[in-house]
């Protein structure tokens, strides 16, 4: 990317309604009822929409595929703390450059790296790149900072030490398999027409509500064992590596050879990082993207069963009510789920 050449948009995530305006004033488009939409030859399509009802936190979805690169500068006025959220959608990615620290870039979503999800304080400025032919979709959410302990449950005592944390830097998370399911749920309702808006801020406060959980019991737990750096981004390798083909997953011990890293100490790690076992996370994976194939396409039931590593159909069922409950012919058959 040519940064001399690159155009910067200048955002203010603390309002949607003057976000779609200078979106509109730099690019034209067309604002109506919550959206800003731009489907233009020279700079590419951007369907960004947000929702407000009574929820303790704001909310927006959000896609967009452009033709040329773009900086986004992220300025933001709020008098009043607040913090914001940024979830990316399964093969999204972005890069982040938080210009006032020493940082550096932070990738988003990009394979071999381990961060999906972004929350930072109003008061830090960022500068986000989009890459030309590259379609992102993420889901965006603020609240205040006096929200968070009605929400999960906190004390005031523990609230402060949370907002403390956050308050000097941002926070980088990995995203698992509950949350993308969420995050692509949310993506998916927005296709509803009665219900729609309830049901996507349901959505929401499941997906933020099961982030602050995960974020407040990585801050509790203690662990004498740090893991270094590198050693960190071996395993988001592995992580690529086992996910790489279900019709030829790896045993440990195949594992264990390609990375030169010891049985034990690989299922240990994979654990702490991942808070699953790696047969648990293949299994999450898996049963994820068949039920989001059994959901978004009219696939037959047994070639989606193929498609994530199961040549036999009794076999693909008998996993998938195992995990979820109810078998692939019930969610197909179900009003309820079909309508996402």
């Amino acid at each position: 990317m040519n940064s001399k050449d690159t155009k910067i948009l200048y955002f203010d995530s603390t309002s949607f309604d003057v976000t779609y305006q200078k979106l509109k004033d730099d690019l034209g488009g067309e604002l109506f009822n919550r959206h800003y939409i731009l489907n233009d030859d020279k700079y590419g399509e951007i369907y960004l929409e947000y929702f407000d009802i009574n929820a303790p936190f704001k909310m927006s979805v959000n896609r967009c595929k452009l033709k040329q690169d773009f900086f986004v500068k992220d300025d933001n006025y709020a008098e009043q703390q607040q913090l914001f959220f940024l979830f990316l959608r399964k093969n999204s990615s972005l890069s982040i450059n938080d210009y006032e620290n020493d940082d550096g870039e932070v990738n988003l979503g990009e394979h071999g790296v381990q961060y999906n999800i972004m929350m930072r304080h109003n008061k830090r400025h960022l500068l986000t790149t989009l890459e030309k032919n590259i379609e992102v979709d993420w889901i965006g959410m603020r609240m205040d900072f006096k929200e968070i302990g009605p929400l999960v449950n906190l004390n005031e005592k523990d609230t402060n030490e949370f907002i403390d944390y956050l308050v000097n830097r941002n926070y980088y998370e990995g995203s698992t398999t509950e949350l993308e399911g969420l995050i692509e749920d949310i993506f998916q309702a927005q296709k509803l027409t009665i219900g729609r808006n309830a049901i996507i801020m349901g959505l929401g406060m499941q997906l933020m509500g099961m982030l602050l959980k995960k974020m407040i019991e990585h801050k509790k737990k203690t662990s004498d064992k740090v893991i270094a750096d590198d050693l960190l981004e071996q395993y988001f390798e592995i992580k690529d590596y086992i996910l790489s083909d279900y019709h030829s997953i790896p045993t440990t011990r195949d594992i264990s050879q390609k990375f030169g890293i010891g049985e034990t100490k690989l299922k240990e790690d994979f654990k702490s990082i991942f808070d699953q076992s790696i047969f648990s996370f293949i299994t999450s994976h898996r049963m994820m993207d068949a039920h989001r194939l059994l959901r978004m396409t009219d696939y037959k039931i047994g070639d989606i069963g193929k498609q994530v590593g199961y040549n036999h159909l009794s076999k693909f069922t008998g996993a998938f009510k195992k995990y979820y409950g109810y078998t692939p012919s019930e969610l197909r058959g179900s009003k309820r789920i079909k309508s996402f």
